[in-house]
């Protein structure tokens, strides 16, 4: 057996082993649910932040520092990591199995059962913080005057500081949820 063989088929004993640590109970319920994402899973956690669900992320947390945030704060972990979930003890987590991200994010809903998303675009994308309405006059020195001139309405977030508004992707973003949900709804 060659090298990448013996690799494939570690790997696979691994993702066996995390399957039968999987919880019989369900991780935390829908929408409410809280997560830390580990380094493999970066545009999932953007992408579950633009659906209004707490993510912590960062490219720096070690595999102890995430259990240990996992364990304290009751965040569901979020890996693609076998040898982490392998090695490590965590009470809840999901096994993220594939790389495409519109994937990741049907796993989680399907795995949550979430349906529909109250919270969509409700937070920081960047910065993981609840975003609140921001005055239309507060935001016109910042924003671009196209922007100021066509939008009424913008959120901020309190830690980075940065603008949002209904943009144009707006649109996309919320065609791409609703059906994700639909999938993950049958």
């Amino acid at each position: 057996m060659g090298n990448s063989a013996t690799r494939k088929k570690a790997a696979s004993l691994r993702q066996k082993q995390i399957r039968d640590k999987v919880p019989t109970s369900s991780p935390t319920a829908k929408d409410n649910a809280r997560f830390v994402a580990d380094v493999m899973v970066g545009r999932l956690a953007k992408w579950l932040r633009i659906a209004g669900f707490d993510v912590l992320y960062s490219n720096r947390f070690s595999d102890d520092e995430l259990i240990e945030i996992s364990e304290r704060e009751g965040r569901i972990l979020l890996s693609r990591d076998t040898r982490l979930l392998v090695r490590k003890p965590v009470r809840e987590f999901i096994f993220l199995e594939s790389q495409d991200v519109q994937a990741q994010l049907r796993q989680v809903f399907e795995t949550l059962h979430v349906f529909n998303l109250s919270r969509l675009l409700t937070r920081c994308i960047d910065c993981n913080d609840a975003l609140i309405e921001t005055p239309r006059e507060a935001a016109r020195r910042t924003i671009p005057a196209y922007v100021y001139e066509t939008q009424s309405r913008f959120k901020s977030c309190p830690r980075c500081g940065k603008i949002f508004w209904a943009g144009t992707h707006r649109t996309s973003v919320i065609r791409t949820m609703e059906r994700l949900l639909a999938v993950s709804g049958k």
